[in-house]
């Protein structure tokens, strides 16, 4: 099922005397918006009804553009859920017809984040939504809103639920450090490798116990791996991360506890900036057995923040977005998905292989035939 088609079988709520532009038009204005790198709804209605006639040509409007207030009503109407539920049939499709390779490993990572503009009228919190990302593809996957009286810990599950995982490893950061979590991600058939902090104190302290030994002959009777990333230099800034793994878990009284924990284990990463030297160590627990697939796996982790909250901030201003009423933070949220996922895998322009995704959005704003090409793609 294509993007559009799933579209289609959105609900919408307006009585028809009164729908003068179909719901699909509505929502691919935003998203036409945010190709050409629009933030806000204001200025998406503006620009398309300046660009009338040449968005006649790509989408065939039928009665015109929708102004802002019609935009912005018609976001808050829809139910993010059948929005979310398009999104994923369509990034589902795209995630099964790109398997791995056999050397590379298939890491999702979970994380929440805050809109931090959404939702503030009379003291309520900005929308938190946790998201998936798929990182070997470099797409977003489907996302799940923390509900206002919940946490994340609910939210996890639920968004584990929507997802075929199987074969896949389930990265999270501490906040999903949850028996119950666990106990889901080994429901789908799939591996781990979750943070370790506080939270889980015991764990914790355990853990952070057994490998403040340091002690080679210690470490070699409990059969512990090591594993090492190459010193990276960046921006004036060394890092080296020293992996360790422990799959020998007999002295861990809770291991019964963790639905197929096979392993804990360490990071220590060591930084020089500016002259200065700073050590942070961390400490994970996992599925998975071979130290350089956690290392690796840990790294990957990392993708959400730099390739999707990272560029969503940067590419579309999300934290300061202000669409506050009913649904409208999340479906915003999800279109903004969608584009993302476009320009990363919309072919390049001019057939280069570095091309960046302003340099992309550049390119929708003036070529209409490129403009086409990513349309194509939903």
């Amino acid at each position: 099922m294509t993007l559009l088609d799933a579209m289609e079988e959105i609900e919408d709520y307006r009585i028809d005397l009164c729908k003068k532009h179909e719901l699909v038009d509505i929502l691919m204005i935003c998203l036409l918006g945010f190709f050409i790198g629009l933030t806000d709804i204001e200025s998406t209605a503006f620009w398309a009804k300046k660009q009338k006639d040449r968005l006649t040509r790509v989408i065939g409007l039928k009665n015109g553009t929708p102004g802002a207030d019609t935009i912005h009503r018609v976001l808050a109407m829809i139910d993010d859920k059948q929005l979310e539920k398009a999104f994923f049939s369509w990034t589902h499709g795209m995630f099964k017809a790109n398997p791995p390779k056999k050397d590379e490993i298939e890491v999702v990572a979970l994380d929440g984040k805050t809109i931090r503009r959404s939702n503030t009228t009379g003291g309520k919190k900005g929308a938190h939504i946790v998201s998936a990302w798929a990182d070997r593809l470099g797409i977003a996957l489907p996302q799940v809103k923390v509900d206002e009286k919940s946490n994340e810990i609910t939210a996890v599950p639920e968004l584990l639920e929507l997802m075929d995982l199987k074969g896949v490893i389930v990265t999270i950061d501490a906040m999903g450090c949850q028996k119950k979590i666990v106990e889901k991600i080994t429901e789908k058939k799939s591996d781990y490798l979750i943070s370790l902090k506080g939270n889980q104190s015991t764990l914790h302290d355990d853990v952070k116990e057994f490998f403040s030994r340091d002690d080679k002959k210690f470490f070699e009777k409990f059969g512990v791996e090591e594993f090492t990333f190459g010193i990276e230099k960046d921006h004036g800034r060394t890092e080296k991360r020293d992996y360790k793994l422990c799959t020998s878990l007999g002295w861990l009284e809770q291991k019964d506890e963790w639905a197929n924990l096979k392993g804990v284990g360490m990071v220590k990463s060591t930084r020089i900036a500016g002259g200065i030297k700073t050590v942070d160590v961390r400490y994970f627990i996992t599925s998975l057995t071979h130290v350089e697939t956690a290392a690796k796996s840990m790294r990957s982790h990392w993708g959400i923040e730099n390739n999707l909250h990272w560029i969503l901030d940067m590419m579309y201003n999300e934290d300061y977005t202000q669409s506050r009423k009913d649904h409208s933070p999340q479906n915003p949220a999800v279109l903004r998905k969608i584009a993302l996922n476009l320009f990363k895998t919309a072919p390049n322009p001019t057939g280069k292989a570095n091309f960046s995704l302003h340099k992309k959005q550049i390119t929708c704003m003036c070529d209409d035939d490129y403009l086409k090409t990513m349309l194509q793609l939903l």
